[in-house]
């Protein structure tokens, strides 16, 4: 299979960097390695478009002869644009860490990179539940290794235990879909899912995104680095949204569809919101993944399921671009304003296309909250590349010609994805939305400059407003971070430990066998109730 070798290729430089930072180690020559590596593994890529489908089946991957499903990788319309996108996200990521090496990037970092892209892109290529459920599982373990092993606690923070649990819950679901795919004598495949199995894998993609239930999939220490990090959501988002566009069309249970819907929408909107106050990109990358991951979920609910991967790559595509953009200048700032229109959803832009698997009539209020995210999203990214950075007038010569080229990559793949790699084309057929998105940007824009005026000037209508935002969004987020949900879970954890350790000490006192004996007498007077007619 052809599209194993741009993943080998990535491997083998991670392992060629590791082993030259052990023997001899030089930043230069394992950032030329993989820059080497990443450009290649996207150039094949790129001629893989015109060589699809591919599919492989792993056979006798266990010794284990009742076990009759194997791992299967293919390789189609609907994973070729994420593993597109990956590849360009690397290679970007390399390119864009000539501007960080004033911070003393270790290459490890780029091994990270390396590695998390070569399995974030097996996890793409799962053709079947099981090996989704492999890839799944394997990505968690590298990415749990990757934050234990450069956090500086010796333990992590709740938010991540919480947030990995969240992870293993999805693939949990996904295991139960296979076994009721089982009792219908049905194979493991995407084409195969019942209603009830299809809602159980876009509850696992929710679970894994964020988004169902509403929780931020990112976590602190680690993440806050721009490359190593990067790649650490980009990995993690396209290996759950690629499974959206797989699924079947109208699979879902149309009972549940309008209310999974509308919850869709409120955390989209809140993502949308957060989004546009965030302090900087990084701080507010967790947002931007919710809020497009909702987007795409959204276009399942509504039955377009290939219209996800235009969404997918908007999150993907554009956002790498801002949380690479970390050295700015004025004469670079076009292209960021052109990722910008890029996912501006006006006719003919690449992200147009998306607009049909969200609006159908009749026309809805959960369409309104999607329509207005959008526009959150819009107004954020606007606030965010105008806010300063590094000087890049003031690094060297071939670090001013490198890192534009790595952001500029960025906008040209998603213009030549959008055009020629997504089953959904842009158009005009709503392109009224895309206007409205857009005009709603630009007015919340306007009224974000006159209030902060207001409020500068000191006015008592300026004052009232400040502290009636404030207190609004105190509620907002005490209600939508879930933070209360996680001091119950852990409430809770701590009383069942209570019980635990009370039950230990009862059983292990000196009167632990008499104890023993009367919960034994009292399970066999039960078990007889029970079985006497």
């Amino acid at each position: 299979m052809l599209a194993l070798l741009p993943i080998t290729l990535l491997l083998l430089a991670a392992l060629g960097i590791f082993l030259l930072q052990r023997i001899r180690p030089s930043t230069g020559w394992s950032w030329l390695i993989a820059l080497i590596s990443t450009l290649i593994s996207t150039i094949s890529v790129i001629l893989l478009r015109w060589h699809l489908p591919q599919q492989v089946a792993i056979e006798s991957w266990l010794p284990f002869s009742q076990f009759t499903d194997s791992p299967i990788l293919g390789l189609d319309g609907n994973a070729w644009p994420y593993l597109f996108a990956l590849s360009v996200v690397a290679l970007a990521i390399i390119l864009t860490a000539s501007a960080r090496l004033q911070y003393d990037i270790s290459p490890y970092a780029w091994v990270g990179v390396l590695s998390l892209c070569a399995v974030g892109s097996l996890a793409v290529l799962a053709a079947n539940l099981l090996t989704l459920i492999l890839a799944w599982s394997l990505l968690d373990l590298i990415e749990l290794v990757i934050l234990q092993a450069n956090s500086t606690h010796r333990s992590l923070g709740l938010q991540t235990v919480f947030a990995f649990a969240f992870r293993v819950t999805g693939t949990g679901l996904v295991m139960t879909a296979i076994l009721l795919n089982a009792g219908q004598q049905a194979p493991p495949t995407f084409s195969s899912l019942n209603a009830t199995s299809a809602l159980l894998l876009l509850l696992a993609v929710g679970l894994r995104l964020g988004v169902l239930p509403l929780h931020l999939p990112g976590v602190q220490g680690i993440v806050l680095r721009r490359g190593l990090g990067t790649m650490l959501r980009m990995s993690a988002a396209a290996s759950s949204l690629v499974v959206l566009g797989r699924l079947p069309a109208q699979s879902l249970p149309p009972t549940l569809t309008d209310f999974f819907q509308l919850l869709a929408a409120l955390a989209t909107l809140y993502a949308g919101v957060r989004w546009t106050t965030a302090g900087d990109e990084v701080e507010g990358r967790p947002y931007w993944l919710i809020a497009f991951s909702g987007l795409a979920v959204s276009s399942v609910f509504r039955g377009n399921p290939p219209s996800s991967l235009v969404w997918g790559m908007a999150l993907i595509l554009p956002g790498s671009l801002l949380f690479l953009y970390s050295a700015r200048r004025r004469q670079i700032l076009w292209i960021p304003a052109l990722a910008l229109l890029g996912f501006s959803g006006l006719p003919l832009t690449p992200v147009s296309g998306g607009w049909s698997g969200l609006i159908a009539p009749p026309f809805r209020f959960s369409h309104l909250l999607l329509i207005s995210a959008h526009a959150c999203l819009l107004a954020g990214y606007v606030r965010l590349i105008l806010k300063p950075g590094d000087d890049l007038a003031h690094m060297e010569r071939w670090v001013q010609v490198a890192y534009p080229i790595g952001l500029l990559i960025t906008v040209l793949a998603l213009v030549f994805v959008g055009f020629l790699g997504l089953p959904v084309t842009p158009g005009m057929n709503f392109g009224w939305v895309g206007f409205l998105s857009v005009a709603m940007a630009s007015l919340g824009w306007l009224g974000a400059l006159l209030w902060h005026q207001r409020v500068e000037a000191g006015t008592p209508l300026g004052r009232w407003y400040a502290e009636t935002a404030r207190r609004l969004g105190r509620a907002l987020e005490a209600l939508f971070n879930l933070k209360w949900f996680y001091q119950f879970l852990w409430w809770l954890y701590h009383r069942l430990m209570t019980l635990v350790d009370l039950l230990t000490q009862i059983l292990e006192g000196a009167g632990g066998v008499l104890w023993t004996l009367v919960l034994l007498a009292l399970l066999i007077s039960l078990l007889r109730t029970e079985l006497t007619p």
